[in-house]
């Protein structure tokens, strides 16, 4: 039977401030920082990061809602 095609044709990222998995074919909310493209499932997570986004980037950093 296969995989619907809406979920074949789905990317999502994970929301490097609150963790949230975004789905990358339907958003606009994203930031490029050093070469990588983040996305982001809202305005307010897009700003924190902008902001300051080493905050976000460490390996023990966990992302929270």
């Amino acid at each position: 039977m296969g995989v619907p095609l809406k979920e074949a044709l789905m990317a999502t990222q994970i929301d490097p401030v609150c963790g949230m998995e975004v789905d990358t074919t339907t958003s606009d909310l994203s930031l490029e920082y050093n070469g990588t493209t983040y996305w982001f499932c809202g305005k307010g997570c897009l700003l924190e990061f902008r902001d300051d986004p080493e905050t976000y980037l460490p390996s023990d950093h966990v992302p929270s809602m």
